[in-house]
């Protein structure tokens, strides 16, 4: 056996090498469709028609070929299903069918039930969801929806269960996304009873999925969906208490907010114990009581801000005061998160007043950092880190644009400089990832990593990287913090898992991504590898919708043409696995000569 040293980023463990695969035809994926797009117009019609269908058609081969991988396989008839669907709307298209849209989701739902023939989470999951837009545009352009308002309510809710039963029976890892989409569902038709007069059938359906969910995770000994589902039943009943308790005080905006903070809190705090009481011993009832400490957090937050002028400037310290202490001294549930609510509500009002007294945005980015300092001697949970640490950031980001508010747009474009500088201050502690403790800590830095990386992408997406040329020292930033963050990576993290082949491909790649801008990739690359390490699931799951968030903003970047996109995609992905044949080679070779 190979001893194989345990790296903070092990980009030669065999489960990373597997996501590199996915990846690299992924991005050749992307690359055809850029390329397509770029020549959409100018391509004659038979052409349009053929590229859906040849793409899926080399999909299903590829598949044929690659059935010891599965992983590979499943990747691949999930890309033939959305060649299913792109090829009914190239179709629709070309021809001008007019026919409704439901019928075009309802085909591409028929079509994609013979590739479930063995188990494929891609295709169920884009089934759940074409499905479910058939049915939803069947009642909607069919009038249906009008005219028979119960049955269009009782259809939805009855195709979910018959969609949930499925998913847990045959794809367990979407479980976390169905108790969403029923939470969405309660809330929304909860609210629709309440503030738009329907029907009583609102009320109960409103309790209906998530109803059955915790019955069905509380039998089945799933603790976290069962307080996730308790969760989601909470909040759809807490619009009853702001309902109910807005309508008792009339005006009194003040004694209204303030009650319900109070009722939110204690309301969540029955539903946790609850939870003690029929699952003991499990460590995710804590949930409901943090997720109602900081909607109370909010309304508290609100009430000062709204109506105690600068007296809650006093309180907001008492507020945070008062919780470090609670957070120091009692090591109860509740108290604890009672102490996250003052703080939240707390801190709000310092930073909101403080602004307000002095006119200046500077103390704030100090003020926010003892604040982080202060979370993190005080010991508090990791998101509350997080959340600490996202302040920081959001009070830096305030601060550079505080500074040249005044000046003309050719010195706001400047702030583009000082955010990159600003951004790769938090991606430095990603290189020093093992000095963060306690380690729980590393999962907060890393997640607000992914935080600042979507913020700064949608930002550049916004306003155009080609308003950064009017900035002459531009490129040593664009393109020389990536250089420097990307050697710093390589010589403390994984410069002794690669050979010189590898290490010159990963160059070639890493080169390729700082050249067009794309260099958050390979940031968030290294976060999955540190995820899989661990095996925490948190980050793993915001780092993949990180990643697929990054390609969608690509496409609406107008600064490189599709032509351009299309090329860059394609050799990056080509790099990809490229490097992962390299890597499997190499790791070969060693065990044989061992």
């Amino acid at each position: 056996m190979i001893k194989i040293q345990q790296y903070d980023y092990p980009w030669s463990a065999e489960s990373f090498i597997k996501h590199l695969q996915v990846f690299g035809f992924t991005l050749i994926a992307l690359s055809m469709l850029y390329l397509v797009a770029a020549n959409w117009f100018m391509l004659p019609q038979a052409i349009q028609l053929a590229i859906p269908q040849l793409l899926l058609f080399l999909s299903a081969v590829c598949s044929l070929w690659l059935t010891k991988h599965d992983f590979l396989v499943q990747c691949l008839h999930s890309i033939c299903g959305l060649m299913i669907g792109l090829s009914l709307a190239v179709i629709g298209q070309i021809y001008q069918t007019g026919a409704d849209s439901y019928l075009l989701f309802l085909l591409w739902s028929v079509l994609l039930l013979p590739w479930l023939y063995r188990p494929n989470i891609g295709v169920f999951f884009l089934l759940c969801i074409t499905s479910q837009l058939a049915l939803f545009l069947f009642f909607i352009q069919t009038f249906w929806g009008d005219q028979y308002p119960d049955l269009f309510l009782i259809s939805i809710h009855v195709f979910a269960l018959i969609q949930f039963y499925f998913c847990n029976k045959y794809y367990s890892k979407l479980r976390y996304l169905f108790l969403l989409w029923f939470a969405i569902l309660s809330v929304w038709h909860m609210a629709m009873y309440l503030y738009a007069d329907k029907s009583i059938l609102y009320f109960t359906v409103s309790f209906l999925l998530l109803g059955i969910s915790l019955a069905y995770y509380y039998q089945n000994k799933d603790q976290l969906c069962s307080a996730l589902s308790a969760v989601g039943l909470g909040i759809s009943f807490t619009l009853i208490i702001v309902k109910a308790v807005t309508e008792w005080f009339g005006q009194n905006e003040i004694f209204e907010l303030f009650f319900i903070a109070l009722i939110i809190f204690a309301w969540f705090a029955f539903i946790t114990y609850m939870l003690i009481k029929f699952i003991p011993h499990s460590r995710f009832n804590a949930i409901p009581l943090a997720v109602g400490a900081w909607i109370a957090g909010i309304v508290f937050a609100t009430l000062m801000l709204t109506f105690w002028g600068n007296f809650s400037l006093l309180m907001g310290v008492v507020f945070v005061a008062l919780a470090a202490y609670l957070l120091k001294a009692k090591q109860s549930l509740f108290l604890r998160q009672f102490a996250y609510c003052l703080w939240v509500a707390g801190q709000i009002a310092v930073i909101f007043h403080t602004v307000d007294l002095i006119n200046q945005i500077i103390p704030i980015l100090f003020l926010q950092l003892a604040m982080l300092a202060l979370a993190y001697f005080m010991r508090t949970h990791w998101f509350f880190v997080f959340v600490q640490i996202l302040g920081l950031y959001a009070a830096g980001v305030a601060c550079i644009w505080d500074i040249n508010a005044h000046l003309s747009w050719r010195n706001i474009v400047e702030n583009f400089v000082y955010l990159a500088l600003w951004n790769y201050v938090f991606y430095l502690g990603i290189l020093a990832i093992k000095f963060i403790q306690p380690t729980e800590y590393q999962r907060s830095l890393l997640l607000s990593a992914l935080g600042i990386i979507l913020f700064s992408m949608g930002f550049y997406t916004l306003f155009g990287k080609y308003e950064l040329a009017k900035i002459e020292h531009i490129p040593i930033l664009a393109f020389g913090l990536p250089i420097l963050w990307f050697v710093l990576f390589v010589f403390l993290h994984i410069q002794n898992q690669f050979h010189l082949f590898a290490h010159f491909i990963l160059t070639a790649f890493a080169t390729g991504l700082i050249y067009y801008g794309y260099f958050d990739i390979f940031i968030c690359l290294a976060i999955i590898s540190w995820a899989l390490k661990t095996q925490d699931k948190v980050i793993y799951g915001f780092a993949l919708a990180t990643f697929a968030v990054i390609l969608g903003f690509l496409y609406y970047s107008l600064d490189v043409t599709f032509l351009i996109k299309s090329l860059s995609m394609l050799l990056s992905g080509l790099m990809l696995l490229l490097l992962t044949l390299s890597l499997m080679l190499f790791k070969q070779k060693e065990e044989f000569g061992i």
